[in-house]
């Protein structure tokens, strides 16, 4: 089942988002091209320590929840600053890719990528 919904932009007016290639009750008009938007975020030195240690020791790890979450938002943020620069009324296919990057270093990276395709509505 499709995930559609309206997510609010930052300057203020919504944007309609789905990972369906189309949307209910709603004509596509023009295909503008793929957008996304990335956000790369760190933790502090104490916080991959606790966080590893947390792995090892198992639970709940909120810390990179957070991180991941707040990551997730910037992306998705930036991709829809991208689809309104671009003319868009909404994002058809969306999706999130993510990756770890510094792993086993001193510092530890979360990269978070949103992308779709941006399109005009009739």
């Amino acid at each position: 089942m499709p995930i559609q919904q309206a997510h609010q932009h930052r300057k203020g007016s919504p944007m309609l988002i789905t990972t369906s290639a189309e949307i209910s009750g709603k004509q596509i008009t023009q295909t503008l091209g793929t957008i996304y938007g990335v956000s790369v975020r760190s933790r502090s030195e104490l916080g991959t320590v606790m966080g590893k240690i947390r792995s090892l020791t198992g639970g709940k790890m909120a810390g990179y929840e957070k991180l991941v979450k707040a990551a997730r938002e910037n992306a998705v943020a930036d991709m829809q600053e991208q689809a309104k620069n671009n003319g868009a009324d909404a994002v058809i296919c969306f999706r999130f890719d993510s990756s770890s990057m510094g792993a086993g270093n001193e510092e530890e990276f979360i990269e978070v990528t949103a992308y779709g395709t941006a399109v005009r509505l009739g």
